[in-house]
């Protein structure tokens, strides 16, 4: 612990400066103003630094041209965060480097990667003690990866776009499907270089720099003087939340950076946790004749998650299933959907299980007892414990979201302004059942298409409103500031796991009141007093 473990100490370092492209020599550049979520963007100028040094280079050009600064990397992100609002677009794809392992003390295994880094190859690479810049690493961490050979860790973290970027991962606090057992990304960081928009750089390491139990924190300056802030005052919600600056008693000052989307300091570097993975790994798909079974069963399995290794629970709702049937009658085989699905299959629930070798047996049979218990039939499961078995669930899995995404592009050839509704909310456990209820009152009584499947295991569930026309689209978007502030209300979080962005900063407002917002706003100034990084994002520009 250091003495003053309230008060950051950025350090100066010495810049590099980067190319920036301006002007005409951004014709072409058009990819890097968007991203999934398909908002253009616009920008006076680009860089792409391949280290800390000239992303501060980079911040420096910035100052003195006045431009705000909008980070991105992977542009994977759903919610505009990536998409610059005029100014210079930062990308960090660049830095992609792994750049070494070490194990501490107490046997742990910590992996350094630079922000750009992809999420998959972290994975790979730990998963086959294998990355592609060994060749540079020190003899320290040569050594631990020969120790990580001879044991099973994976990264937990599991967000959907594996082609995501560290970086933004951190980011944005990334979580999924395996957030059921695991938890989203914060648990797994450990340190992360950032660099503030003076220029300086901070070297964060867990556990080093806490907010004082008042939730006062300081920042050193350039003159010896500190600027001191104080963490929001706002509760964090009990469930999963990618809303706001983190908040909790003693801050470890740390999280405040973890999912900031981008807003209070450029992440340059990071170190991130590894844990042991299970022996071996199944999934299952069971079906159930109504989503009242299908609920039952989910309650019954969170009492038993640890016991059982359930590390997923996702659910596809009856419209989806009716979906689904139609896709196979429409495109046979191609579909990804068996001929074996069942009529009397009203809905599903698929799971991932991770246990060790030889209590697998054990843990099948109980799952065979509880899915009978609950008013399911264990024939009907569907289980995959081979590498390509688990590859055609995942493909029958993934049929849901392309045939949605099909649907929506038919529609638009009729009315090009059009997209999809989905959610992105989650309650407390107890009020899954209500939520499910609103949801269904509210969609078949405006008369919208909509299904709805997602992380059931935190009460996480996507709903999918799919316009047939502009009436529709209208009617689904005040649903779902509807949704959104009834979610507050039960105690749940309007944005679970894909961030605030540009594209629902009422949402922020929902949840942590004109209050939270004044208290963020203060927290970022602090960092950012020119409040030019991410200009849009968290807050409206």
């Amino acid at each position: 612990m250091t003495a003053l473990p309230h008060v950051l100490h950025p350090q100066p370092i010495a810049a590099a400066f980067p190319s920036f492209l301006t002007g005409p020599s951004l014709a072409g550049m058009e990819k890097y103003l968007a991203d999934e979520s398909r908002r253009q963007g616009t920008a006076e100028a680009m860089s792409f630094p391949t280290s800390t040094a000239e992303v501060v280079g980079a911040v420096e050009e910035a100052n003195e041209k006045g431009w705000p600064i909008t980070v991105s990397a992977a542009r994977t992100g759903i919610t505009a965060g990536a998409v610059p609002e005029g100014g210079l677009l930062l990308s960090l794809e660049r830095l992609t480097a792994i750049t070494g392992l070490r194990q501490a003390a107490d046997g742990t295994f910590y992996l350094h990667c630079e922000a750009g880094a992809l999420l998959a190859d972290v994975q790979k690479g730990v998963r086959t003690g294998s990355f592609a810049d060994v060749a540079q690493w020190s003899a320290v961490s040569k050594r631990a990866l020969e120790a990580l050979k001879q044991v099973k860790l994976f990264y937990p973290p599991d967000p959907t776009e594996t082609s995501a970027a560290i970086g933004g991962t951190v980011a944005c606090n990334a979580s999924g499907a395996h957030t059921f057992l695991y938890g989203p990304t914060r648990p797994y960081v450990q340190r992360l270089v950032v660099v503030l928009t003076d220029g300086r750089v901070l070297d964060l390491e867990r556990g080093t720099h806490l907010a004082g139990p008042d939730g006062r924190f300081g920042i050193a300056q350039p003159d010896g003087t500190v600027a001191w802030g104080t963490v929001p005052s706002y509760l964090w919600p009990r469930t999963k939340n990618s809303a706001g600056y983190y908040t909790a008693p003693e801050l470890d000052l740390i999280d405040l950076f973890i999912g900031s989307e981008g807003t209070l300091g450029i992440i340059t570097e990071a170190e991130i946790r590894l844990v042991a993975a299970p022996e071996t790994n199944c999934a299952i798909m069971t079906f159930w004749p109504d989503e009242a079974t299908a609920l039952r069963f989910t309650r019954a399995l969170r009492e038993r998650r640890a016991e059982l290794g359930v590390e997923a629970i996702e659910y596809v709702d009856p419209n989806a299933m009716a979906m689904l049937r139609d896709r196979r009658t429409t495109l046979g085989a191609a579909s990804g959907i068996p001929s074996c699905l069942s009529d009397s299959a009203q809905s599903a629930i698929y799971l991932d299980i991770g246990t060790a070798v030889a209590a697998l047996p054990q843990v099948l049979a109980e799952l065979a007892e509880l899915v009978t218990t609950c008013g399911g039939d264990p024939e009907q499961c569907w289980s995959a414990m081979e590498r390509d078995e688990r590859e055609r669930l995942r493909i029958f899995r993934h049929a849901l979201p392309e045939t949605v995404n099909s649907m929506i592009a038919e529609a638009r050839k009729r009315h090009p302004g059009i997209t999809k509704l989905g959610t992105d909310m989650a309650v407390p456990d107890e009020h899954l059942e209500r939520i499910m209820a609103v949801y269904r009152e509210k969609l078949d009584a405006a008369d919208l298409t909509y299904v709805v499947f997602g992380h059931i295991g935190n009460n996480h569930l996507h709903v999918n409103i799919l316009p047939r026309n502009p009436e529709d689209y209208r009617k689904g978007w005040e649903l779902y500031h509807e949704f959104a502030r009834t979610v507050v209300e039960l105690g749940g979080s309007p944005a679970a796991e894909h961030g605030i962005g540009k594209l629902k900063t009422d949402f922020l407002e929902f949840l942590v009141g004109a209050k939270g917002i004044a208290e963020m706003r203060e927290v970022k100034r602090l960092f950012d007093p020119g409040m030019r990084l991410g200009m849009g994002t968290l807050f409206a520009a």
